[in-house]
């Protein structure tokens, strides 16, 4: 009910404070502002194909999937200062299901969590007549920071989105503040999955300062309640500084520095009372074309619960394996390095980039071995609307860690 209200209120008040903003938002042609506004619009096309996979000790037979993502959608342009985006989207499984996808039941095959679906991946109205700030309601994607906390998953053929409202202003020099109401998580499993929604209570802000060459500072808070897994209900809060200095322009040699701190206690109806921490260090040094990094990643545990980021990119962080979506009850450490490789001008006016990452992982309390691994790829952006991936890993949980696995990824894409 609160959800319910608080969108009803953001919807008045962007409607009392239309006519003080609109006179700059009138259309000039004699269309009428409904069809300027749909020719000025634009058209969402977003096609994947995906083959996946997926060879797991524990499992006598191997997963293979055949995916494909499609996305169909519209945005048009301003009429009275607001705009319209509604987005469609269709996973659909090709031939045989050899894969668990988590509401197929095929549970002899490990699990590649991309469930047939058909759902309204966008529904979004944006108000813009406010100076420098835009109001969005409705179902509308999100990423906060680097998506550690909060993210759309695109990896995964069904999109993370959000039932919510958003305010986000750039009114103060050098500023940017965000704000995010969440009423309603539609997660990547799905609507037929029994956990692929939750019901939500939560606020995301953040503040990032852009310093210039002196960095960029960001502060955030991330206050979640959700009703389906109240235990990983949480507060969390945090900063996180970026910056990037260049030692020789003209050879193209940088070091980049990233440092970032956060803590989080329990919230809401969290049986569990907790507070842990989180620390992420990164180092990288270019020298064009070739980047390297190394960094070191910890989530706190003390045995019982540890730090949880349940509305992250997940994929994104500690391997492309997948295997610690859960942070371990004792908590996880991941020390990784990367090396990639630009290549700007490959034949037939491709782009390619060439990357391999290994991580070790171990607890966070005792220090226990929870194995590695090593992931590698290349992604290739073959013109403006086609791209192309094809990327692997491989983890060895060294006994005492989570199952082994082996994954391949291939992936062909079209965005209009």
């Amino acid at each position: 009910m609160k959800s319910i209200i608080f969108l009803a209120v953001s919807c008045l008040a962007t409607a009392a404070i239309q006519p003080v903003f609109a006179e700059e938002g009138l259309p000039s042609s004699n269309d009428g502002p409904i069809i300027e506004a749909i020719k000025k619009g634009k058209p969402l096309i977003d096609v994947r194909y995906r083959f996946e996979t997926k060879d797991q000790a524990g499992f006598t037979k191997d997963a293979t999937a055949n995916t494909v993502r499609t996305r169909f959608g519209f945005e048009t342009g301003e009429f009275y200062n607001f705009k319209v985006l509604v987005e469609f989207e269709n996973v659909a499984s090709i031939g045989n299901d050899h894969f668990n996808s988590t509401t197929n039941g095929r549970t002899q095959f490990p699990v590649i969590a991309d469930p047939d679906a058909t759902e309204i991946n966008r529904a979004q109205v944006t108000f813009t007549g406010i100076d420098k700030t835009a109001i969005t309601i409705g179902r509308q994607r999100f990423n906060l920071n680097n998506h550690r906390f909060v993210g759309a998953v695109d990896f995964r053929q069904n999109q993370q989105t959000f039932d919510a409202a958003r305010v986000s202003t750039k009114l103060i020099e050098r500023v940017t503040l965000d704000y995010l109401y969440i009423s309603r998580v539609h997660r990547v499993f799905g609507d037929n999955h029994p956990l692929g929604e939750f019901d939500s209570d939560s606020h995301v802000v953040s503040a990032a300062f852009d310093g210039g060459e002196f960095g960029t500072l960001k502060g955030y808070g991330v206050m979640l309640d959700l009703k389906e897994a109240p235990a990983l209900s949480s507060a969390t809060w945090g900063a996180r500084y970026e910056n990037t200095f260049t030692l020789d322009d003209e050879a193209g040699i940088k070091l980049g520095v990233i440092a970032e701190f956060a803590t989080q206690a329990d919230s809401a109806a969290n049986p569990t009372n907790y507070r842990e921490s989180y620390v992420h260090g990164e180092a990288s040094l270019s020298v064009s074309p070739f980047t390297g990094k190394l960094g070191y990643e910890r989530l706190g545990g003390n045995g019982t619960i540890a730090f949880s980021t349940p509305l992250a990119t997940l994929h994104k962080f500690q391997g492309f394996a997948d295997v610690f979506l859960a942070t371990p009850a004792t908590g996880l450490e991941d020390l990784y390095g990367t090396i990639s490789y630009d290549w700007k001008e490959a034949p037939f006016g491709t782009i390619i980039k060439l990357f391999a990452t290994y991580h070790d992982f171990q607890s966070d309390l005792g220090s226990l071995d929870l194995g590695e691994e090593f992931d590698a790829g290349m992604a290739v952006k073959i013109n403006k609307y086609w791209s192309a991936e094809i990327k692997g890993a491989l983890y060895d949980g060294g006994g005492s860690g989570p199952a082994d696995r082996n994954l391949i990824w291939a992936s062909l894409r079209f965005q209009y």
